[in-house]
């Protein structure tokens, strides 16, 4: 009993030995393993972080907005002139004296221009004094919102223009419609509306036309100080 007692106890002592030297072994590896992790972890750890990149943006201006002006092109030389021909001199021959002397001629003195009259502006022609004015071609009769209108000449070119843009319908006799218009300093002709009617559709529409198609007029006279005429045409 004593014995075997004794055996285990040399056994476990022989043991012990060989188990903290594989333990030593462990940890050794351990302690290399970490130094080499250590070693490879530290510097990038420590190491500093890469800097921006600085960049500095530029912005592309013609130079004409910064009123930089462009330089100019030098002036081309000019060509010289072609030199003229010399021509060969002549020489005058000697006059022969004469015996008889030369008496100088008088020069005939002309009378001055008398100056021409200034040329006298033909009058503007007026018409009659109540500013009414009728057109037979047209058959029709004109009276005007200004009574001092009293401009024969153009009331003459008035009915005339719309003469020729008259196209009565083929109806009756007796048939008459009232037109109002207005006419501007320039001649053109607005505000143009029925004041009276016919009856008849196709003969107000056909006046209508007529005062349409003669717009514009001629100016209005100069001595006429209004803005605009009125004028009633009576037309029939």
């Amino acid at each position: 009993m004593t014995e075997s007692v004794s055996a285990l106890l040399e056994s476990r002592l022989a043991s012990q030995p060989a188990g903290a030297f594989r333990r030593a072994v462990i940890w050794a590896a351990a302690l290399h393993l970490l130094l080499a992790l250590s070693a490879w972890l530290v510097p990038r750890l420590m190491a500093r972080p890469p800097a921006p990149v600085e960049y500095v943006s530029v912005r592309i201006v013609p130079a004409a907005r910064l009123g930089v002006e462009k330089p100019r092109e030098a002036p081309k030389p000019e060509p010289a002139p072609p030199k003229p021909e010399e021509k060969p001199e002549v020489k005058p021959e000697p006059k022969k004296e004469s015996k008889a002397p030369v008496l100088p001629t008088a020069k005939p003195v002309k009378a001055p221009a008398k100056p021409e009259p200034a040329p006298v502006p033909a009058p503007e022609v007026q018409g009659v004094a109540q500013g009414t004015a009728s057109g037979f071609a047209l058959g029709a009769t004109a009276t005007f919102d200004t009574p001092d209108f009293t401009y024969g000449y153009y009331i003459d070119q008035m009915l005339a223009q719309l003469s020729r843009n008259w196209n009565r319908p083929l109806v009756g006799s007796g048939v008459e419609a009232m037109i109002h218009f207005r006419i501007e300093r320039g001649g053109k002709i607005f505000d143009i509306q029925i004041v009276r009617s016919s009856g008849i559709n196709a003969f107000d529409l056909a006046a209508l036309r007529a005062v349409q198609a003669s717009s514009p007029l001629p100016p209005l006279p100069r001595a006429f100080r209004e803005d605009s005429l009125g004028v009633n045409l009576i037309v029939r």
